[in-house]
Formats: C-alpha cells, structure tokens, sequence
C-alpha cells in the first residue's frame, strides 16, 4: 500500500487534503475552547476596568458595573449655573494597533450597530487612547493620540489648561504645551482631560517627566504596545450641545 500511495499522486493530495482538513477542524475546535475558557476572564477584566473608570470619575459602582456603563454627572459652571453630563461607554477590542507611524490608528471590533460614531473618544480605565474616525457596520478606527494631528485639551493641578501632542518619537511621551511658568509644574504632576473637548473631564492622560526646551514631556498613563481592551464614549449631553451650537450659528447666517 505504501508504494501504491507513493506512485498514486491523486491518493497522495487526497490524503494531504484530508490531513489538513482534519488539522484545520482540530485547531478551529482547540481555538473555540480556548475562547470559552479566557470568556469568564476577559468578562472579569473588563469588569474590573469598568468599575476602577467609573471610581476615577466619582461613579457611584453598582453590584455589576459591566452591566451598567453610563454614568450621569453634575458639574457646576459658575456659581449660578449647573450641566448635567450623561455619559455611556461602549467595551471593544483591539485588533490591530500602530504606534510607529507619523499618524498611528487603532482598529476596533465595534462599528455602527454598536452606536459607534465619528468622533468619539477613545478611553481605557488608565486614560486617554484616541478618537474614532472611521466607521463601518461592525468595525473601526480610531485615530491615537500618537498622532501629530491629534491634540487633546487638558488641565494642570493648578487649573490652568494647556495642549497635549505628540512629537512623532517616542510612544510612551507627549509633550505639554501652553502651560505658563507660573503654574509650577512638579515631575509625577498628574496632567488630566479638562473637559472642554471630546473626552470627559477628568480622564487621566499621564504624569509630568520632565521640562525640556521650554515645553513639559508627559509620560502617558496608557500603555499604546500593551492595549488590548479600550472604551468608545458616548457623549449625549455633547450631542445637545452641537445641535445648540450649530441652531445659533444657522441663525447667525440668517442675519
């Protein structure tokens, strides 16, 4: 049989073809019991993330924080005015992830019938990632902060506010720019998102490392060649401002 097999090239391939499909259904099996068995500690993690992201922000934690991923929060604009800000986020997979390009994206098993937008941020439980700006039906793309187009408002511990960019080196630094002297910036000083953009106020973007040619270097909070898990925001009340902000600019052309 074995010299029929050698000299038959039609048994031959049908037997390769047959161990291949055999080794392919083999892998595809060991590959779904794999998954099963991470499930209980990916559901975990992300538990976890979302329960320490929401002690961060000042969110009351319910029993099951997974189950529950919108928050509603109460900022006060002066000493007369208040703005309820309700947020929703959003768990989703990296699949793929840049961090040494000039402009570096970060591919997400989200897409539209998720509720994913253009626009929005792009958070981990240890701070600031990116923001999307492509979007299919169940994926997309979020541009990272590792980007020199991206800037991101933040604020120092003083209150004074400043910019955050990156300068197309090193992965794990941005520099912090527009932030005067006279704030007194101390190494480890936590640099937070003021609010006044896309992110929600408060979310970590990382700590003063050091003052080099007049500009502050900030080590980001969030590991870029670690990221697996992230969170896409969903910013109602910044949607009720856009439509506010676009009805007086409409009016404004009218007049």
């Amino acid at each position: 049989m074995l010299i029929v097999f050698k000299n038959n090239s039609y048994q031959q391939s049908s037997y390769i073809n047959s161990a291949r499909s055999i080794s392919s259904s083999f892998y595809t099996k060991k590959e779904s019991i794999v998954s099963f068995l991470t499930l209980n500690a990916v559901n975990d993690s992300l538990v976890k993330e979302n329960a320490r992201l929401k002690q961060a922000l000042g969110i009351p934690v319910t029993a099951n924080p997974f189950k529950d991923t919108s928050y509603t929060i109460t900022r006060t604009l002066d000493s007369n005015a208040k703005q309820t800000v309700h947020y929703k986020y959003i768990a989703a997979k990296v699949i793929n992830n840049s961090t040494d390009q000039k402009i570096n994206y970060i591919t997400l098993n989200v897409g539209s019938r998720h509720g994913i937008k253009p626009k929005m941020a792009v958070i981990t439980d240890k701070g600031v990632v990116g923001k999307i700006s492509h979007v299919s039906e169940n994926y997309s793309v979020a541009v990272s902060i590792l980007s020199d187009r991206f800037n991101v408002n933040c604020v120092v511990p003083d209150g004074s506010i400043g910019n955050i960019k990156w300068d197309n080196k090193d992965p794990n630094m941005v520099l912090l720019k527009g932030i005067p002297l006279s704030a007194n910036l101390k190494l480890k000083d936590s640099i937070m998102t003021s609010g006044y953009s896309i992110f929600p106020e408060k979310i970590m973007i990382g700590k003063v490392a050091k003052f080099v040619n007049g500009d502050y270097q900030v080590w980001l909070s969030t590991n870029f060649n670690n990221l697996h898990y992230v969170y896409v925001v969903q910013d109602f009340t910044n949607i009720e401002r856009t439509i506010l902000e676009d009805s007086v600019q409409a009016e404004t052309d009218i007049q």
